[in-house]
């Protein structure tokens, strides 16, 4: 008896706040390494958030799309997670209401120092609560509605060889890599910090952040956690009366969950696409046209003699691109036919998507990779930037095959609502 009026005292601490959310899961207690099922409720919001958090940190967390104020997820839980109990805090970017649940984990097949369980055997399995609550502390705020497509924000490092660039003078973008053209550019809210608002891209994708300088200057970029990080400042202690039985058999199905899992768990890590085997989340599909427009010029490099160098290319087939040194910084532009090139303006220059930054790094790029060389007249607007045309080089994989870092780049795999 006592211990169920513990367990309803910590629900009660633990469901303070929780007006404009909330937050279920399928089951009363997982092993670590099993699937757990998250509901969410929220009406202000397209995208929820679900963190699962002990006193030390953030376990695991993901984004849920939310359709007429409700959506699901499955969070992978980590193997190697300790026993004890964890919050798991559902929260969106409109409210800084918070709804929490407290999640009891077993691991039965690690040991942890951190470990903070009392194993009972029992007929049944279920757990109870002793020795203290479950209060909340927040290491970021909830800031940022989101309500034009799913947010990202990155940290800009806006000094550079001695020279501070102000937020107006840098221009941040985000791509996702692939034979399509997903490109995003950022606002900057302040000298430091980029948002961007993205939209129609869903699942595992490999992306790119980069952020250049007015003067043509990379800068250093990195992502910031989509998730506030609600830590409990204690948790309470974990009775566990478990059968024996039910313990062994789920443990069983969760190590071959494990195993059929692990391929899709491997994280794509760009630079490494040396074939074309198709990976998960990489937009292999190729498509032409940019904005229901198709290009004023395409090369489809099959059909010409194989150079070695993109440079070489350039300079035998490919007309209307020009080279151009702007600030002492290396450029291509592109122009359509009967008009006049415009250096006013710079061109879009996409690998795979991918911004480039260095474009001679793009023209001494082993050209027997490059399947196709797309040529986009017009001015395009990609949030605060206007570009006079696009030069879009697409590989053979669509996966950027053996193309050198980019300096102060930020390669990363990010996994989108879907």
């Amino acid at each position: 008896m006592r211990n169920k009026i513990l367990s309803l005292i910590a629900a009660m601490v633990l469901a303070t706040g929780a007006l404009a959310e909330s937050v279920k899961t399928d089951r009363t207690w997982y092993l670590a390494g099993e699937a757990m099922k998250v509901s969410i409720t929220a009406h202000d919001a397209t995208v929820a958030y679900a963190e699962l958090c002990d006193t030390y940190g953030m376990a695991v967390g993901i984004a849920i799309d939310l359709k007429e104020g409700s959506g699901e997820g499955v969070i992978e839980l980590p193997s190697d997670l300790h026993s004890g109990y964890y919050v798991l805090s559902a929260y969106t970017r409109n409210n800084a209401k918070v709804a929490n649940q407290l999640v009891a984990i077993v691991n039965t097949l690690h040991k942890s120092k951190e470990d903070d369980i009392k194993w009972l055997p029992t007929d049944s399995s279920s757990c109870a609560i002793s020795n203290g609550t479950a209060e909340l502390i927040s290491q970021k705020g909830i800031e940022v509605r989101e309500s034009e497509g799913h947010i990202i924000k990155a940290l800009v490092k806006n000094a550079y060889n001695g020279k501070t660039f102000k937020g107006n003078q840098i221009r941040p973008s985000l791509s996702i890599v692939g034979k399509q053209i997903h490109y995003f550019e950022g606002d900057m809210v302040n000298d430091s910090i980029a948002v961007f608002y993205t939209y129609g891209i869903h699942g595992k994708q490999p992306l790119v952040l980069s952020a250049m300088s007015y003067t043509g200057v990379s800068l250093p970029i990195e992502m910031i956690s989509p998730f506030a990080t609600l830590l409990p400042k204690q948790l309470p202690h974990l009775v566990f009366h478990y059968n024996r039985h039910e313990v062994e058999a789920r443990s069983l199905d969760m190590q071959k969950h494990q195993i059929a899992i692990a391929p899709a768990k491997r994280e794509l890590r760009l630079g490494d696409f040396a074939d074309d085997t198709a990976e998960e989340g990489v937009p292999l599909d190729y498509d032409e046209k940019v904005f229901g427009i198709k290009p004023e010029q395409t090369y489809n490099l099959d059909e010409y003699r194989q150079f070695f160098t993109i440079r070489e290319v350039l300079l035998e087939y490919v007309k209307h691109v020009r080279k151009i040194k702007n600030n002492g910084v290396t450029q291509l532009i592109v122009r359509k036919e009967q008009e006049f090139y415009n250096t006013s303006l710079p061109t879009l220059v996409l690998i795979d998507g991918m911004p480039v930054t260095d474009v001679e790094r793009l023209l001494r790029y082993d050209a027997r990779r490059i399947h196709y060389i797309n040529i986009y007249g017009g001015q395009y607007t990609f949030g605060n930037g206007v570009y006079n045309g696009i030069l879009s080089f697409i590989t053979r994989s669509g996966r950027l095959t053996n193309y050198p870092t980019e300096p102060n780049v930020q390669y990363l795999v990010y996994n989108f609502p879907e």
